[in-house]
């Protein structure tokens, strides 16, 4: 199984190397068939072509550079103190007004029946720990 995947990896650069020779070759005629006028002026216009792509990656690189960089503000992003749709800090505090809920409700053990049959000990020691 190994073999037959090197054996398409083969097949395949060999098959690329010999389309690249081809087009090498074909551009070699169509150079040959130019005059020397011709053939300096396409060399000057690469050479600026290249100069121009040269130019533009590095601007477009410093700009991507800059925008990683400074583009993002932390500041401006949401959260809970701005941008949000639901501000806590704004709503009513729902709990200013309110009393303390187990104030004015007697206690569990407080008149348990219950409690007293089972366990004596805790209202004799007047500890409650304490068994």
């Amino acid at each position: 199984m190994i073999q037959r995947f090197g054996e398409k990896g083969k097949a395949r650069r060999e098959l690329l190397h010999q389309i690249d020779q081809q087009v090498r070759m074909e551009k070699i005629i169509a150079d040959r068939q130019l005059s020397s006028n011709e053939r300096e002026l396409n060399r000057l216009r690469n050479e600026e072509r290249e100069e121009f792509v040269k130019e533009e990656l590095d601007f477009r690189r410093k700009q991507r550079d800059n925008d990683i960089k400074f583009g993002h503000n932390p500041l401006d992003t949401p959260n809970i103190t701005n941008h949000v749709d639901w501000e806590v800090l704004k709503e009513k505090n729902m709990f200013a007004n309110n009393n303390n809920v187990l104030e004015g409700h007697g206690s569990v053990l407080k008149n348990n029946k219950n409690l007293l049959k089972q366990n004596k000990k805790l209202l004799q020691g007047g500890n409650m720990f304490k068994i």
